[in-house]
């Protein structure tokens, strides 16, 4: 027990400190909470890394909402539509806004609101960033890690990760390089002297008919996501939605992600209150193949999205198969009604077969080309907002959206959706309301309000049930899931919150012991988070959380106390960024997430499981007036089921701007 008392009143003394600078806050809660989410319920770990790099490129290019329309304020995806008309409205009123504090009185915004968004808006009214006129502007940034121990000693190549990523705008031009090798890959391994995944693309922005012209690789969303949506997940969070209705917009692609991209050409045009985007995209992506029997012919087994070529054939199945896409958008505003039409084909250079399918594999899809036709709509007068869209996979594969959210006050919001993916609804980049990974085999009703019950004081509340018609991923039969979530926030002054959220999940899995036909059994999984941030002075910021998780049947808990500590050193442009963990659990199942601050466009969401305790540590120095020099170092010790094992990593990032 003596080194649990140790830590206790390690972190106690901890609390007392009073001499610091507070970190800059870029990251909004509800985005720690939703990439925690993405990491625990999602098998698409690189949609956390993307709410990073999103928030990373606001942060520097914030939005101009003085000069901004509705789709550019929708910029600020983590807003509700609602929030984004009222101040949308607000300007078009009052004609300007001269402080941040300002935003608070806003139908829909508060005190709280308006500190999370400060970082992402500018109040200028002119084409500057940072304070610095237009002009030929560079970026340059460069991230080393390595991890001990060696996650794979058989690997190739060495075993640390190094990304490099290049950006430059000119006025109305800008464009990027992202080159990165993961731990494990040849550094070199290719013919050319380029790294294992090289990314680039020129942009081009105007104010008249053609409003962005992109060549090279980007990304996409359109309507709600359900055929076309390369970025962010919507509909985590149970509490704290944001983002539900969606948008159009085509982007550059600067993500880690080595599949889900287009590369070639797109183009947005508007003209008054019609847009159309068009675009077209050939890109080699990785994929087991196999011969088929009695054939020479090679088709496509399964797709690899992990993008790690580590082994002989992960290797062998990198950029094995080259995927065509085609696909035109039509948008229109009608007063509050807003329309989209699009249509999207996919073409791939090897077939996948699909002759002698597992019950799992039934519906999957087989064959060369997919084709997908979709509508979507938003309707928006006064304080009711209705949305939806559906999606089909010729011939006769469904998505369907509809949403509905409205405000009988200004203190009051109710959000509800319900969504229906056929089983065997694919589409290779889409990303639809609540749906999984796959996107597919999903019925289900979502509900949620959020209510200032008094002042300073917030509480939301949510719930989720869902239907699978047909088997899933580690269940061999029709199932259903369900959730839900309580969240009280009190911030009583600006130095001083508090959250408190208890979340509980259902979800039916095969019982791995069982033999022959799979039997199934209910997993619950109850969470607890308290966590408390105090501005101790100017120049201290401390957060303190406990967690607590219990899983049955199997009776598994878990608990996590950690405490953050945020100094900014007087005398020198130097922040210091500090957290101790200490970890109680029974076993994986009870395993608990937690956000840690990271480099800039990175992120760290580790699975916190065992018995032992967790330390990080991250120094961030200007050492010149353009360059940037992060270093962090997390070390951990854990008791479980494998004994004492010791794991740490390094990480290193150094930024020139100029």
């Amino acid at each position: 027990m003596r080194p649990v008392r140790q830590r206790l009143i390690f972190l106690f003394l901890l609390i007392r400190l009073t001499a610091a600078y507070p970190q800059e806050e870029k990251i909004p809660y509800y985005i720690m909470e939703a990439a925690e989410e993405l990491s625990e319920y999602d098998t698409d770990a690189d949609a956390a890394g993307e709410f990073a790099v999103r928030l990373s490129e606001l942060a520097e290019k914030p939005i101009r909402i003085n000069t901004a329309d509705e789709n550019e304020l929708s910029g600020l995806f983590f807003l509700t539509d609602f929030q984004i008309k009222s101040l949308a409205d607000y300007i078009r009123k009052t004609g300007k806004i001269y402080t941040i504090y300002e935003i608070a009185a806003i139908p829909g915004f508060d005190a709280s609101l308006a500190r999370m968004i400060a970082p992402f808006v500018s109040l200028d009214d002119y084409k500057q960033i940072n304070g610095k006129p237009s002009g030929f502007r560079n970026d340059l940034l460069s991230n080393f890690t390595l991890k001990y121990p060696e996650a794979d000693t058989s690997a190739p190549g060495e075993s640390w990760k190094i990304l490099a990523r290049y950006r430059f705008s000119a006025g109305k031009f800008s464009g990027h390089i992202t080159s990165e090798k993961d731990a494990g890959e040849k550094l070199f391994p290719g013919k050319m002297p380029v790294t294992d995944f090289l990314s680039a693309g020129l942009v081009w922005e105007g104010a008249g008919l053609i409003r962005k012209v992109i060549a090279g690789d980007f990304g996409a969303r359109y309507g709600l996501g359900t055929a076309i949506n390369t970025g962010l997940r919507t509909g985590l969070s149970l509490t704290q939605t944001g983002y539900l209705t969606g948008g159009d917009e085509i982007r550059p692609y600067t993500s880690g992600d080595e599949n889900l991209f287009f590369r070639g050409v797109a183009v947005q045009l508007r003209r008054g209150n019609t847009g159309m985007t068009m675009f077209c995209s050939r890109n080699r992506i990785d994929a087991s193949t196999d011969t088929a029997e009695n054939s020479q012919m090679v088709t496509i087994r399964t797709f690899q999205r992990s993008g790690l070529h580590t082994t002989a054939s992960s290797l062998a199945s990198k950029d094995a198969v080259a995927e065509s896409s085609y696909g035109i958008s039509f948008s229109t505003d009608i007063r509050a009604l807003r329309l989209n039409l699009l249509w999207v084909q996919n073409r791939f250079s090897v077939p996948v077969m699909n002759n002698d399918p597992s019950p799992g594999e039934l519906y999957d899809f087989s064959g060369r080309t997919s084709s997908t036709a979709s509508a979507a709509y938003r309707y928006m007068p006064g304080r009711l907002l209705l949305y939806g869209e559906i999606s089909l996979n010729l011939p006769d594969r469904k998505a369907w959206v509809q949403g509905i959210s409205f405000r009988p006050s200004d203190r009051l919001s109710v959000n509800m959706v319900y969504r229906h993916y056929d089983p065997g609804f694919f589409s290779f980049h889409g990303k639809g309301l609540f749906s999984s990974s796959s996107g597919d085999n999903s019925e289900g009703l979502f509900g949620n309000f959020i209510f200032e019950a008094a002042r300073h004081l917030f509480l939301s509340a949510g719930a989720d049930v869902r239907s699978h018609p047909w088997l899933r991923y580690r269940c061999s039969a029709p199932s259903t899931t369900f959730g839900r979530e309580i969240r009280l926030r009190y911030l009583p002054t600006e130095n001083f919150s508090f959250e408190a959220v208890y979340s509980k999940r259902a979800s039916v899995y095969d019982i791995t012991e069982s033999t022959g036909i799979k039997k199934q059994n209910e997993t619950e999984a109850s969470l607890l988070k308290l966590s408390f941030r105090y501005l101790a002075s100017d120049h201290l910021t401390l957060t303190t959380r406990i967690d607590c998780k219990r899983v049955s049947p199997s009776g598994s808990e878990g608990i996590i106390m950690l405490q953050d500590v945020s100094w900014r050193i007087s005398g020198i442009p130097a922040t210091l960024w500090f957290r101790h963990c200490i970890i109680r659990t029974g076993d994986w199942d009870s395993r608990i997430y937690a956000y840690e601050n990271d480099l800039v466009n990175s992120f760290s969401v580790p699975a916190l499981w065992g018995n032992g305790s967790r330390t990080c540590i991250m120094l961030t120095v200007k050492a010149w007036k353009s360059t940037d020099l992060r270093i962090k170092f997390a070390s951990g010790d854990s008791y479980g089921s494998e004994g004492n094992k010791n794991s740490g990593e390094m990480k290193i990032q150094v930024r020139v701007r100029f």
